[in-house]
């Protein structure tokens, strides 16, 4: 019986595949054979530069060992570990024209009346790059882009160029196609579109676990979107963030200032809220060390409530989101403590803050990440599926006729939060009112996101804020 029931699972996965593959073509890529070639646990990579060179050197009359090997071979030839910076600085500096893989990000300098590419791995940022570069890539003023970089050093001129560049990542995404398409898949079905594209398999989640999957999404695909995960470790909540997309900013733990959150008055830098991202990850949250906390605290409710902040005499405005992922302590399967707010650093303890978040996503529902949780097929480019998100933050209904909501009557921060979630899983979904499902998959998990932002405003204000959720739908 066990027997007949795993040859099912195989098929199934099997038809799904060949599903995948004859809508989105190109577009999907064999998760199951890129995390078999392991490229990543030889170099640091983000996955969408992994899947890049697996499409690059997968080919059906070869082996994975040879794969492997051609991968692994391509990226020590051009991808410099630190310890071989210099090798490549000496191959430039002897007159060698050299292509990099890198992460390669544009700069105007005004002052001296041209642009600058930086390339970290060779830690050189004042190389130049002649307009026709940027103006066919103009992703690489806009937080950088992973590509191939030929460079060439002039001795003459003591400087280095960029020659030509290929980026790796995909260009715009057709949303109309992908709302052509989106019939053809029942809402499980598209449901598991998503969670192999995030390197996971459905079939080792329940649909309540998978729903919780999707839910970490909803701050890429729609603007301010504060919200946060907190569940045991294991669960896979950072792998999600650091690999899906260029426009995320995932910060692990450690110590945060206001000059780094917000502006630096020294450097005049914008801080990693100001618009850099679509979003900003604070990764152990429980542990983070906020310096001048108090400062910090004041603005961050500035920026959640509105999208702005004052640093000085400098305002700025911002679509980034915020996202706080955090490990709690459980007790048979749930938080061991009712207010279980309280785990994180005393500033979110604050109601008036707490408040500012649209929802919190129990992680403590997700299991831990185990062997069969790894995808075993098809599954959209994360590249692709990153620019896709990016894209919807912005989408016009012309173009994307998702992320509706009905009228939604009550308490103004609840009716807001109810609303940015549901707009979001409307687009992730695409799934508006009068969808048979919109109830079930939208505007339910919206609410009862924020119903559990109501539940810890009442545990830690309970004089104040009463747990219930004041939203209504009007007729």
């Amino acid at each position: 019986m066990r027997q007949t029931s795993t040859i099912c699972l195989i098929e199934k996965i099997m038809d799904f595949d060949l599903k995948l593959k004859d809508v989105f073509g190109d577009l999907v890529i064999d998760k199951q054979l890129v995390r078999s070639l392991g490229i990543r646990n030889e170099r640091t990579i983000p996955s969408f530069v992994e899947e890049w060179l697996v499409t690059r050197f997968a080919k059906p009359d070869t082996d994975n060992d040879e794969t492997r090997r051609a991968i692994l071979d391509f990226i020590k030839k051009h991808l410099p570990a630190k310890v071989d910076k210099d090798l490549f600085l000496n191959r430039l500096h002897n007159g060698e024209q050299v292509t990099v893989l890198d992460a390669f990000k544009a700069r105007v300098d005004l002052a001296k009346d041209c642009k600058y590419v930086s390339a970290p791995s060779l830690q050189q940022a004042n190389i130049s790059v002649d307009q026709e570069t940027i103006d066919d890539c103009p992703d690489l003023l806009t937080g950088g882009l992973w590509g191939a970089g030929r460079l060439h050093y002039s001795r003459d001129q003591k400087a280095l160029k960029l020659i030509e560049f290929k980026p790796m990542q995909s260009g715009k995404v057709s949303l109309k196609h992908m709302a052509e398409v989106r019939p053809q898949f029942t809402t499980a079905e598209w449901i598991d579109v998503i969670i192999r594209t995030m390197g996971l398999e459905p079939s080792a989640y329940n649909q309540h676990q998978k729903q919780r999957l999707v839910q970490r999404l909803i701050p890429l695909v729609q603007t301010n979107v504060n919200m946060m995960e907190l569940a045991p470790k294991g669960t896979g909540k950072s792998f999600v963030f650091s690999n899906l997309s260029r426009y995320v900013w995932l910060n692990s733990g450690g110590a945060l200032s206001q000059a780094q959150l917000f502006f630096n008055m020294n450097t005049r830098e914008i801080g990693l809220l100001g618009g850099r991202f679509d979003l900003l990850v604070l990764d152990e949250g429980q542990s983070i060390d906020f310096q001048g906390a108090d400062n910090i605290h004041a603005k961050f409710k500035d920026y959640l409530e509105s999208g702005k902040y004052t640093v000085g005499p400098n305002q700025t405005t911002s679509e980034c989101g915020l996202m706080i992922l955090a490990n709690i302590a459980l007790y048979g399967g749930q938080p061991e403590r009712q207010d279980y707010i309280r785990e994180l650093p005393e500033m979110f303890h604050d109601s008036a803050l707490l408040d500012r978040f649209h929802g919190i996503l129990p992680g403590w529902e997700i299991p831990r990440f185990q062997t069969e949780s790894v995808a075993r097929g098809a599954g959209l480019k994360a590249d692709v599926f990153g620019e896709y998100a990016h894209q919807l933050r912005h989408v016009s209904p012309s173009e994307f006729p998702y992320g509706n909501v009905p009228r939604l009557a009550g308490d103004s921060r609840d009716v807001k939060a109810v609303e940015k979630i549901a707009v979001a899983l409307s687009k992730l979904l695409m799934l508006n009112p009068g969808d048979a499902d919109y109830e079930t998959y939208v505007m339910q998990p919206a609410c009862d996101l924020r119903q559990r932002v109501r539940s810890q405003l009442a545990a830690v204000d309970g004089f104040e804020m009463s747990a219930e959720l004041k939203v209504k739908v009007l007729a």
